[in-house]
């Protein structure tokens, strides 16, 4: 059994996908989907993750929608909420952490930062 976190990513560039999982693997166990309908399927079949990195613009349930529905989740409300994006505006930015993201990178970004900003969000929320 391992004691890594697990990282959850939604994001439908499959490019910034690859970045992600490489930058990640070696810290995290890794699960990437490309919309947010798969990745609340994947949540309600009960696998385990311990924070969502997810972009904004996705088909079918977008990154702003996501974070409601896992906030309006009793069993998800708590799970800490990174959002990655190419919008780098205060209003977006402030509208994301008002639906509850715990915090907000714009892209494009340094994968160690990312790394960074997961650990930080594990000690806070642990």
């Amino acid at each position: 059994m391992t004691n890594r976190y697990n990282v959850l990513i939604v994001e439908d560039d499959a490019f910034i996908r690859k970045v992600l999982r490489q930058s990640l693997k070696n810290d995290f166990e890794v699960t990437t989907h490309v919309n947010g309908i798969e990745a609340m399927t994947w949540l309600e079949q009960g696998n385990p993750v311990d924070v969502i990195l997810t972009d904004l613009q996705m088909p079918y349930l977008n990154g702003q929608d996501l974070i409601k529905t896992i906030r309006a989740s009793p069993m998800f409300k708590n799970l800490p909420i990174i959002i990655l994006s190419t919008y780098d505006d205060s209003n977006t930015r402030i509208a994301c952490l008002e639906l509850g993201a715990d915090d907000y990178m714009t892209k494009p970004f340094n994968p160690l930062e990312v790394k960074a900003k997961v650990l930080a969000v594990m000690r806070r929320s642990k």
